[in-house]
């Protein structure tokens, strides 16, 4: 049962270094080791020259700061696991911040005070099609800037979590489940396991109609180990729910940093129960204050050989089946056996016999079709003069002296805001600013309804982000568009109150 005392909440945990500096070594640690878990999508992707380069680049920097590790470099992106000297990992982040802007984004997700035996030996970085193996490269991949989901702080996740009107989708790996996931209050959200044993079944089981009927109505927050599954996971939900008009979800979201980051948040569990699975030579994570007794008995999982309860991962024993591999657990008195014998070794899945659905969409047609809705819907595709005279006028259904602007930096202020649209000089064209905070977290997620002086004003800034260069704040660039009429609205809302920073929770 969680008490009070698990939900107590580490607030300078929980937050990402993105746009920030990255916390200084702690007192004591500069003789440990470290470790870095990060990732960055890029969209546009990289050219071949530019993929080439970027592999170049990132081992250099690797070799010039001293790091080891494994990382993955697509021309969709970075994807890392590296270890080091507290100092050099730091000095690694700050170089990939020189090097390329984009890293500015980076959620860096630092971990001190670790035994210089779990470092990694040496610097392995690969390069391939894809950061994770979900068979979504090049033109199947679902854009992350249209349909991403929504990033959640941890503690607004954990919130989340209380909602019986949730569901909670682990999508993980089956054999990372099985010494921990997350345990939703009584009476709060439902965990759904998609008993997967590699990501590739991802979009299949996300395509079964079983599935789609657990989704159904339901807000869906995903979770994996630092993030970056769910980052294509849900931008592949929300890409379905816009292409199928008989799956409507309440929103997607996922959490900022994953599990990594909920640990460290809730020192003492929250609704985490078990182990987190590691792929560096940790093995596993545990919330940091929590009881090791109660974290064991929390744990399920059973020797492959004897079946008695063991909860680590040792060893390199793989499941024996025919194109499964995954990982099993064997305990120490049946090392000898699993040695020897591993065509009898098998994962849980195998033993029960579970086959994943077989039917897959057609990602590349789901992607066609999703884009072209979204756009028409934001006032886009049809390329007719027509069509595209309303877009820029705005519409009958679009307000002509409003603003929705997205993709804002998390630090922006009224003030910057006002220096980028129109100039500090013209600021009383700038009526209002009403930043949009998640109706049931009340955070800030980087969206926001400015009123304007006059409709001329709102195409400027418009005509503005739709050039080359764009509109951009902390060197990203914003989203600008006619904010929609809504019948019945009431403007400004009646909680209107003006404020130079968005609204923080926590």
């Amino acid at each position: 049962m969680v008490t009070k005392e698990d939900e107590e909440v580490v607030i300078e945990n929980s937050r990402s270094v993105a746009f920030r500096n990255l916390p200084p070594v702690p007192e004591g640690a500069e003789s440990e080791g470290c470790i870095l878990l990060f990732y960055q999508y890029k969209e546009p992707v990289w050219t071949k020259k530019e993929h080439k380069k970027a592999i170049k680049t990132i081992i250099a920097l690797g070799e010039e700061c001293n790091v080891t590790g494994r990382g993955r470099v697509a021309p969709e992106g970075v994807n890392c696991t590296l270890s080091g000297r507290p100092e050099d990992v730091r000095n690694f982040c700050y170089g990939l911040r020189k090097w390329n802007p984009l890293f500015d984004e980076t959620d860096f997700k630092l971990t001190d005070f670790v035994p210089k035996n779990k470092l990694f030996k040496s610097l392995s970085i690969r390069k391939t099609e894809e950061l994770v193996a979900y068979g979504l490269a090049g033109e199947k991949a679902p854009s992350l800037e249209k349909f991403h989901g929504t990033h959640l702080e941890a503690e607004d996740y954990h919130n989340a979590m209380k909602d019986k009107d949730t569901v909670v989708v682990d999508v993980r790996n089956a054999y990372e489940s099985a010494i921990g996931s997350f345990k939703p209050p009584e009476g709060g959200a439902e965990l759904i396991d998609p008993k997967m044993r590699n990501s590739i079944e991802f979009p299949k089981w996300l395509n079964d109609p079983k599935t789609q009927e657990k989704l159904n109505g339901k807000k869906v927050l995903m979770y994996c180990t630092g993030g970056i599954r769910c980052e294509r996971a849900t931008a592949l939900l929300n890409q379905m729910t816009t292409v199928n008009p008989d799956l409507n979800v309440k929103g997607v979201y996922h959490m900022r940093g994953g599990i990594e980051r909920y640990v460290k948040t809730f020192p003492k569990g929250g609704f985490w129960n078990g182990k987190n699975y590691l792929f560096d030579r940790r093995m596993e994570q545990v919330p940091g204050t929590k009881d090791g007794d109660r974290v064991e008995q929390e744990v399920d999982s059973k020797c492959s050989v004897c079946r008695r309860k063991w909860t680590a991962y040792r060893g390199k024993f793989k499941c024996s089946q025919s194109l499964c591999g995954v990982p099993v657990i064997v305990c120490p008195d049946c090392d000898s056996f699993g040695l020897k014998n591993p065509d009898k070794l098998n994962c849980e899945l195998c033993k029960q016999g579970y086959r994943a659905p077989t039917s897959g969409p057609d990602l590349v047609e789901l992607k066609r079709k999703a884009e072209s809705i979204a756009v028409n819907k934001d006032g886009g595709t049809d390329s007719s003069p027509e069509s595209k005279k309303a877009k820029k006028d705005g519409g009958s259904n679009h307000h002509h002296d409003r603003l929705f602007l997205a993709r804002l930096p998390l630090t922006i202020s009224k003030s910057k805001l006002i220096e980028v649209l129109v100039g500090s000089a013209s600021a009383d064209k700038i009526k209002r600013v009403h930043w949009l905070a998640d109706k049931n977290s009340g955070a800030f997620y980087g969206s926001c309804i400015v009123e304007v002086s006059s409709s001329d004003i709102a195409k400027q800034v418009i005509d503005k982000a739709s050039e080359n260069g764009g509109i951009k704040l902390d060197k990203k660039k914003i989203r600008a568009s006619f904010a929609s009429a809504k019948e019945g609205e009431i403007w400004p809302p009646k909680n209107y109150v003006e404020k130079e920073f968005p609204p923080v929770v926590g």
